[in-house]
Parts: C-alpha cells; sequence; structure tokens
C-alpha cells in the first residue's frame, strides 16, 4: 500500500481509502452486512487506514458498522465523515445550518464511537445556507476538538472559492475518474493553487471500469447505479466499451484487474490524494488495493486519456444527488 503524508499532519494516509456508500445497505440492491463488516475489517487488516463514510450511507447504518469496526484501533484510522443531508426527516433535503450541522455531529459521533473526527465534510451544498455561516460553524466545532479538518464535496468551483475564503479549509471530495473528467477544468487547478487535498470518488465507476459488464446492464430504479452514475446509460455504452477494452489490453498485459488500471491512472494524478473506492466483500476489497497504484507508462496514460475523453466528450452535466 501506498501512503500519503497530509499537509499539515502527522498522518500518511492510505492512498486507496474505503468508501462505504454500499456498506450502509441502501441505494445498492442486494445486501449482505456480514459481508460489509468483514469488508471494513479486511481493509483495515491489509494497509487501509482511511474510512470514509457519511450519516446517509444507509441512515446511519454504515457509520455504526465503521464504528463497531474500529473499535480499538481509532488512533491508527484516518476517519472521515460528512454533514448536511437531513435523514432524520426522511427527506433528505440538504441543510447545513449551524443548528443542524450541530445534530448531525452529535449523532455521527455516537454512531462512530468516537469523541473527534478526522475530516467532516459538507455532503453537497445548501443553496440555503451561506457557506460563511456553515464554515464558522465548523470551524467552532473545529476549536472544540469534534472535528479535526473541515472539507467539502461536491462543491462548484464558485463554492469551493467561497469555502475557501472562509478559512480553514483541508480538502474537496469530488467525483473523478476516466468516466468523470469534469473537475480537471477548475476545481482540481484551484485545489492545486490554494494547496487543497483532493480525495477522489468513484474512481471504478461503480463498478464499470473493473470489466464486469460484458453488456449494458441495468438496474433496478433505486439503485445508484440507475440515477448517479450516468455512463451506464444507452448512449454511452460504446464508448464505455472501447475505454474498458482499452483498460483490459493493459491490465492483461501486466498482470493485473482492469479496475487497478482504473485506480491507478486516478492516481497518477498529481493533485489527487487519495482515491475513495467502495467495496462490498473482502473480495472486492483485496482486487481494489492490491497492486495498486501500477506505475503507467506514457503510452498507456496517452491511450487511456484519448478513450475517456471520447466518453466524456459525449456526456450530458453531472447529477445532483447523493
Amino acid at each position: 500500500m501506498e501512503y500519503k503524508w497530509l499537509k499539515g499532519t502527522e498522518f500518511a494516509v492510505s492512498a486507496v481509502a474505503l468508501g462505504t456508500w454500499a456498506i450502509g445497505g441502501s441505494h445498492w440492491d442486494s445486501y449482505d452486512e456480514f459481508g460489509a463488516v468483514k469488508s471494513i475489517e479486511t481493509a483495515l487488516d491489509n494497509g487501509v487506514n482511511f474510512i470514509d463514510t457519511a450519516p446517509v450511507y444507509g441512515d446511519g447504518h454504515s457509520e455504526e458498522l465503521v464504528g463497531k469496526a474500529i473499535r480499538g484501533k481509532r488512533d491508527n484510522v484516518f476517519l472521515a465523515t460528512k454533514c448536511g443531508l437531513d435523514i432524520y426527516s426522511r427527506k433528505y433535503e440538504r441543510n447545513l445550518s449551524p443548528s443542524y450541522i450541530e445534530i448531525d455531529l452529535e449523532q455521527s459521533l455516537k454512531r462512530l464511537g468516537t469523541d473527534y473526527i478526522d475530516l467532516y465534510q459538507c455532503h453537497w451544498p445548501d443553496p440555503k445556507t451561506p457557506i460563511a455561516e456553515t464554515m464558522e460553524a465548523l470551524k467552532r466545532f473545529q476549536k472544540e476538538g469534534k472535528i479535526r479538518h473541515i472539507g467539502v464535496s461536491n462543491f462548484s468551483e464558485a463554492q469551493l472559492a467561497e469555502a475557501i475564503a472562509s478559512g480553514s479549509l483541508f480538502s474537496l471530495q469530488t467525483h473523478y475518474s476516466l468516466l468523470e473528467r469534469s473537475p480537471e477544468k477548475s476545481l482540481l487547478p484551484l485545489c492545486r493553487e490554494q494547496n487543497i487535498c483532493v480525495l477522489s470518488y468513484g474512481p471504478l465507476g461503480a463498478g464499470m471500469l473493473t470489466g464486469k459488464y460484458a453488456e449494458r446492464p441495468s438496474f433496478s430504479r433505486g439503485d445508484a447505479r440507475s440515477f448517479f452514475y450516468r455512463f451506464f446509460k444507452p448512449q454511452h455504452w460504446p464508448q464505455v466499451r472501447r475505454l474498458v477494452d482499452g483498460l483490459m489490453t493493459i491490465a492483461e498485459a501486466r498482470g493485473v484487474k482492469p479496475g487497478t488500471i482504473a485506480i491507478s491512472w486516478v492516481l497518477a494524478q498529481d493533485d489527487v490524494t487519495s482515491a475513495l473506492v467502495g467495496a462490498r466483500s473482502p473480495e472486492q476489497v483485496l482486487e481494489n488495493i492490491s497492486h495498486v497504484p501500477v506505475s503507467l507508462d506514457n503510452e498507456e496514460m496517452a491511450l487511456l486519456d484519448r478513450l475517456s475523453r471520447e466518453v466524456f466528450a459525449q456526456q450530458e452535466p453531472p447529477t445532483s444527488s447523493y
């Protein structure tokens, strides 16, 4: 496992972090809680020391499972969670008001079984609450020792700039992969300029880049792959299939899995600190972290860049959801 030192800290995080949306048991079709717990344990036992979760992942269930898994290991884990999606009303409205964040934070601390969170992130921007108000509340909780670092997720360039101007911003979590390259336009340059850590989620495209789909799959309406990952749509399949074929060709030559190449491409980007990769079984965890990162040569990077841009050129603007 490769590790990267975080700016302004004495902590080095694993280049591959465990994302836990699917572990929460919602929006991902079938669910096996035993497998979910073993996934977290397997990640920790094999060098992953960075776990990312959120209250909305299974209405708190993901946080509860993570809390159980890190018991007795808390000091060795860089723990990230989020705030601002109202799970308590079951309406899932965006709410980054100071009063709501206070409730959200206290509940997360209880579910995670800890008295502090290493990275506390605004899950989605809230158009009703000024970003400056949100940041002031987060800085207060930081002074109280309940959170150590402040991050944002899914923010636009303008929103990110406003958060940076409010001070103390540590990281941006953004959807970035061979299938989602819009952050390259302005978000990544701004983070580079302001020394903000970049955390990439979705590097495997919800499994699309693992090569496991020989034909275009379809999913139930409530499955995240039916509404969040737009490259599953029919109009994108020919370009996606060419990209996956390219990944498979490189992977075969390297003696690894296609997903390993997809994750390695993300980690090869200078601006990326960690790639957040989800898993629902110990086998998936091991597949995601084994041999990562592969050092891709210029020819391989050029091929992936070309095939990726062919897909990206066909896409509509990103979806706003969880």
